[in-house]
C-alpha cells in the first residue's frame, strides 16, 4: 500500500458548487471489540486478514493480497462494521465515501466528485470505504435512470481499476442486485454477511446484555426468540431489556431478563416470529412451547433457571401443550 501518512488534520476534498464534504476520515483503534460472526464469516475475514500478514508467501507464488472487497446483506448485519475491524486490524485510516455529498443534481458533478474523492484517496496509505455502493454503481440500462448514471458509473469503474495500484478498498451495499454486473467484477472478494446464526447470537446477547451475566439458559431462550434477526436487532432488543430490567425492579437474574423480554416483546406485539409473538402475549404458553420443542435441547432444570418457572409447573405445562391454540392463531395470521 503506497501513499503518503494520513494525519488527523488533513481536510478532506469538498464538491465545488455546494461546499459538502465528499468523505469523513476517521482512524479506528486496533484494540477495540472485535465483530462477532457465524463460523464461516469468521473465517473469511480472519482469511483476509491473513493474507496481508503473509504478503512475501503470497509474493512468492505470484499473487498479492486483497485489495478490493464487497460486502453485501441486509441492513444491521455488521458490514460498516467490518469495514471498520479490517481497516483497524490493518493499521490504516478509514475514509469513507458521503453519499449526500458526492451526488449532485449538476450534470456532470457527480463524475467529477467521484474522481475527485479517489484522487484523494489514493494519495494517502488507507482504506477506501464506499458506503451504500448502490447509489453509485446502479444498472446501468436500468429505466428508471437516465444517462448520467452511465457517466457515473463508467467513472466509478475507471477509478475502482487504477486504485488498484495504491491501496484498500471496501465497497458495502444493503441492495447488491442492483449493482451493475461490471461492478462485481472489480471486486477481488465478495463476502454476504447475513443474520447471525445459533453461536453467533448467544454471544452478541450475552455481549449486549452486559454488564448484567446472563445465565446460559438465558442466552439459549434469548436466541430461540431473537431466531432471524439481525446484529443490529438483537442489540436494540437487548438494549430495551436492560431499560425494562432497571426501571422495573426486576431482578438482573435468568428469569427477571425473561420478564423483562416478555415485556419488550407485548409493546411491539408485531412479529414475524412465533416464539417472539408467544412470549409477548402468555409467558405460559411460551414455557409450553420451548418444554415441546426438542429443537432447543433446553432440560427442565434449565428453562426453570431461566423463566423462574418451578420444575413441577415446566412439567405441567408441557403436558398442556397450552401454546397451540397461540401457534394456530399465529399461523392464520
Amino acid at each position: 500500500i503506497v501513499g503518503e501518512r494520513l494525519e488527523p488534520g488533513v481536510n478532506p476534498p469538498i464538491d465545488r458548487e455546494t461546499g459538502a464534504r465528499l468523505c469523513m476520515i476517521d482512524f479506528p483503534e486496533k484494540n477495540g471489540q472485535s465483530p462477532v460472526y457465524s463460523a464461516l464469516v469468521l473465517e473469511s475475514v480472519e482469511g483476509l486478514l491473513r493474507e496481508w500478514t503473509n504478503e512475501a508467501a503470497l509474493q512468492s507464488v505470484g499473487v498479492a493480497p486483497t485489495r478490493s472487497l464487497l460486502i453485501y446483506g441486509p441492513p444491521g448485519s455488521g458490514k460498516t462494521i467490518t469495514a471498520r475491524y479490517i481497516a483497524a486490524q490493518l493499521g490504516l485510516p478509514l475514509i469513507t465515501a458521503r453519499i449526500d455529498g458526492l451526488i449532485s443534481s449538476f450534470l456532470g458533478t457527480t463524475a467529477r466528485n467521484i474522481a475527485n474523492l479517489f484522487e484523494f484517496s489514493n494519495r494517502y496509505a488507507c482504506v477506501l470505504l464506499l458506503d451504500e455502493f448502490d447509489a453509485l454503481a446502479k444498472l446501468r440500462d436500468d429505466p428508471q435512470e437516465v444517462g448520467e448514471i452511465k457517466r457515473v458509473v463508467n467513472t466509478l469503474l475507471q477509478n475502482l481499476d487504477l486504485r488498484r495500484s495504491f491501496g484498500i478498498t471496501i465497497a458495502i451495499t444493503n441492495h447488491d442486485k442492483l449493482l451493475d454486473p461490471a461492478v462485481w467484477r472489480r471486486f477481488e472478494t465478495h463476502l454476504q454477511l447475513s443474520e447471525p446464526d445459533e453461536n453467533a447470537r448467544e454471544n452478541l446477547i450475552g455481549r449486549f446484555l452486559k454488564p448484567i451475566d446472563a445465565p446460559a439458559s438465558t442466552l439459549g431462550v434469548f436466541s430461540y426468540c431473537l431466531t432471524g434477526r439481525t446484529g443490529a436487532d438483537i442489540e436494540r432488543i437487548c438494549t430495551a431489556v436492560k431499560r425494562t430490567v432497571a426501571l422495573s425492579g426486576e431482578t438482573r437474574d435468568g428469569p427477571g431478563l425473561f420478564r423483562a423480554l416478555s415485556s419488550v416483546f407485548a409493546r411491539t406485539p408485531h412479529h414475524d416470529h412465533v416464539p417472539a409473538r408467544i412470549l409477548g402475549a402468555d409467558q405460559e404458553a411460551f414455557v409450553s412451547l420451548i418444554a415441546n420443542d426438542s429443537a432447543l435441547a433446553l432440560k427442565q432444570t434449565e428453562i426453570g433457571e431461566a423463566t423462574g418457572y418451578g420444575q413441577s409447573r415446566v412439567s405441567d405445562l408441557k403436558k398442556s401443550k397450552r401454546h397451540l391454540p397461540l401457534m394456530e392463531v399465529s399461523h392464520a395470521q
